[in-house]
């Protein structure tokens, strides 16, 4: 039998915590002082606080509670990455809905009116075949302990990359086909204990998720607290400190293209070669929502472990 047992027969305490989550459409793809982070560097999950990396978790996989999410956000970085070196972005986009780059990008560092037209975004203008321009998003975590329980309110920054959030293989899933899958089954995010597992058949870092069970009461309590706090918000937030302005520039007009010339909208990591679907809106006419249906997740437990 397993642990991620059904949403039914729950005790009304637990209930009423549900109630409480928020529904995380940026996770879906539907609609500080110190900070604490996970980085994925070198394929190892490392522990970064106040920027200074202070420990390696030898695993290959993490439990952790995904409280909350950031917009899947687009970044452009000027010259080669050199290890050790932290250069800001030139130009981005904290949330891709929006299709321009974000208002505190200077005019003189624009790359172009819309993430669209921009040359930053054509197949072939970063590192091997993908573009300059690359999608990542940010996710608040609660870590679980040896044991598989989650002790610590102490809240994670993890920055996933592309790879890492889009893609549809069922075994292996990024964030938002794992994200829609639970809301398939009326499980919010925030609610389930995930395996985050590095996939070893990717030659860069790439994260899979995968449910593991249900959270206990406390848990749950303190998943929702957290999920409500001013500190995950900020955790999650991307804030970029501009440059001073210089003079502003004429920004490059890319030649229209027809509908069979478009670049298909796809991402890649920047050394990978890989490309991944970028997510899609659809645009369709609100429905009634429906009362909650009862939810067998053990189903899609079952589905991973075949």
């Amino acid at each position: 039998m397993s642990d991620l047992t059904l949403f039914e027969n729950m005790p009304d305490e637990y209930k009423s915590l549900l109630s409480q989550l928020q529904p995380d459409t940026n996770a879906t793809g539907r609609q500080s002082g110190g900070v604490n982070r996970l980085s994925i560097r070198g394929g190892v999950f490392r522990k970064v606080v106040n920027g200074q990396e202070v420990g390696e978790l030898e695993q290959r996989a993490i439990q952790a509670v995904l409280v909350k999410t950031a917009p899947v956000s687009r970044m452009y970085y000027e010259g080669q990455y050199t290890p050790g070196q932290t250069n800001p972005p030139k130009c981005w986009s904290a949330d891709t809905k929006t299709g321009r780059p974000s208002e505190d990008v200077l005019s003189s560092d624009r790359q172009a009116e819309t993430c669209f037209d921009c040359k930053q975004n054509i197949k072939g203008s970063g590192m091997g075949d993908g573009r300059a321009c690359r999608y990542s998003q940010r996710v608040a975590l609660l870590l679980a302990d040896a044991d598989g329980k989650v002790k610590s309110n102490e809240v994670y920054q993890l920055s996933l990359p592309a790879t890492s959030v889009f893609g549809d293989n069922k075994q292996k899933m990024g964030l938002q086909t794992y994200a829609r899958h639970l809301d398939g089954m009326r499980a919010p995010l925030a609610a389930v204990l995930t395996e985050i597992r590095f996939d070893t058949d990717s030659s860069t870092p790439k994260l899979c998720f995968k449910p593991l069970r249900m959270l206990e009461t406390d848990e749950l309590e303190m998943s929702v607290s957290k999920q409500k706090a001013e500190e995950t918000e900020k955790l999650i937030a991307l804030t970029v400190k501009p440059k001073e302005d210089s003079t502003p520039v004429a920004l490059p007009k890319m030649p229209e293209l027809k509908a069979a010339e478009e670049p298909e909208p796809q991402e890649a990591v920047a050394e990978e070669v890989e490309e991944v679907e970028e997510p899609k809106v659809k645009v369709s006419k609100k429905k009634k929502p429906s009362a909650p249906a009862d939810v067998d997740l053990a189903s899609l437990l079952d589905e991973f472990d075949d």
